[in-house]
Parts: structure tokens; sequence; C-alpha cells
């Protein structure tokens, strides 16, 4: 439905998205931190893209979950935080023991 409306408005979907040093082509789901390489998952690359398309805005668990995961808020689950986290891990390279 969207895309309808972006068509319909004559906006065009980016291809590229850029907060800061982190870089992530849609086209070809590549992602660079500082010109460094990240490795992810798809439903890291996701989440990340999640964020960044939500770059300077409060997004809550439940948002992340309904999004990205396509399904209701779950108050037990903790794959929100665990999936950051990794996220964060990946993009700074400092490993989880640090």
């Amino acid at each position: 439905m969207q895309a309808l409306v972006r068509r319909a408005s004559g906006l065009a979907e980016p291809t590229r998205l850029v907060v800061r040093d982190l870089s992530l082509n849609l086209l070809t789901r590549e992602v660079t931190r500082g010109g460094r390489k990240i490795n992810l998952q798809p439903i890291e690359f996701s989440l990340l893209e999640y964020l960044m398309r939500n770059a300077g805005r409060v997004v809550s668990k439940t948002m992340i979950m309904e999004h990205v995961w396509n399904y209701n808020f779950d108050p037990q689950t903790n794959v929100v935080e665990a999936r950051v986290c990794r996220l964060r891990i990946k993009s700074t390279g400092i490993s989880a023991g640090k």
C-alpha cells in the first residue's frame, strides 16, 4: 500500500539509507560502517533498516516487533533487546565479552 502511495505522489523510494557513518544499501543488502562491511542475518538487516528509517524518532519494542517480526508484542520476550545487542556488537566490532 505504501508503495502505491509513493508512486502516486511521485516520491521515489530510496535505495540507500545513511545515518552518520552507517550505510545500508537496500538493493544489494550491503551494510557498511566507516567503510567496513558488516555481515548481517536477514532479520538483523530488517531491524537495522527499520531503525534507520526511524532515526531520530522514538520507537517502542511493540513497534519493532510489529514491523520487523510481523507479530504482536509479547511482554515476556527479550528478542528485540537481544537482536539490538547483536547489531551493536557487529557494527562496533566489540566482542560480547568486553
